[in-house]
């Protein structure tokens, strides 16, 4: 049964993180499809911002080529700040996957402040400002999409790792 799980925080909640983490967790068959690297290769660095519709092509297009692993999770690692986004530029992929997912951050200002001080390109604080002005909480569109929604409410990531049932691999 494959699996899209749909991140959804602002930056430096731990994201990336997660994504990892379930990389080391099951070292195969699953596909982290990341906006900030392919804006990184695409455009040279992650902020580069002039490539978009070409990120989002790409994006979507990598996520439908891995839904052919039948025993693959498609991680989608991005911010998603609105239900609009989350829901009307992924209800393609639909199709694609026999269960979807959505991981949400749900996590302190100042929390998330500090984290994304620790990362290689922290966002400067008043773009930090503006992705906590924008970004929504799960509504009712995204309860009609989402067959599982799960809420980070601290950083302990552990509890929406164990809600993906993910079997170690052995080989």
């Amino acid at each position: 049964m494959n699996k899209l799980v749909v991140l959804a925080g602002v930056p430096g909640s731990g994201k990336s993180y997660f994504s990892s983490t379930i990389k080391k967790i099951k070292t195969s068959h699953v596909y982290v499809i990341s906006s900030d690297q392919l804006r990184k290769e695409i455009g040279g660095a992650q902020s580069n911002l002039n490539y978009e519709e070409l990120v989002w092509k790409i994006f979507l297009d990598l996520a439908k080529a891995y839904s052919s692993d039948k025993d693959g999770i498609v991680v989608l690692d991005a911010t998603h700040i609105n239900s609009d986004f989350r829901v009307d530029r992924n209800k393609v992929l639909r199709p694609f996957f026999d269960e979807t997912y959505l991981v949400v951050w749900n996590l302190d200002h100042l929390v998330v402040s500090n984290q994304n001080l620790q990362r290689d390109y922290p966002i400067p604080p008043e773009a930090m400002n503006m992705f906590f002005n924008k970004f929504q909480m799960p509504d009712e569109k995204d309860k009609s999409f989402f067959d599982h929604i799960i809420y980070i409410n601290n950083s302990d990531i552990a509890p929406a790792i164990e809600a993906l049932n993910l079997e170690v691999n052995k080989e």
